[in-house]
C-alpha cells in the first residue's frame, strides 16, 4: 500500500468502524471480525490493531 492508500484506509475506519467500536471491548470487536469469511487472516490481524489504535486515539483526543 501506499502511504496516501494507508491515510485513506485509516480517515475510513475512523469514519465507520471507530464511532461503533468506542461501545465494544476488544474481545466483542476481534469476535465480529473473525466472523467474516471474505477477508484473509493478516488482513483481519492488520485491521484489529488498526482498530484498536484508532480507537485509543479517539478516547484520548476526547479526555482533552
Amino acid at each position: 500500500m501506499t502511504v496516501e492508500e494507508i491515510e485513506e484506509f485509516k480517515k475510513t475506519i475512523e469514519q465507520t468502524i471507530v464511532p461503533h467500536a468506542l461501545y465494544m471491548n476488544q474481545k466483542q470487536i476481534h469476535s465480529i471480525i473473525e466472523k467474516v469469511p471474505e477477508i484473509d487472516q493478516k488482513f483481519k490481524n492488520m485491521l484489529y490493531e488498526q482498530i484498536l489504535v484508532l480507537k485509543q486515539e479517539s478516547l484520548n483526543k476526547k479526555q482533552k
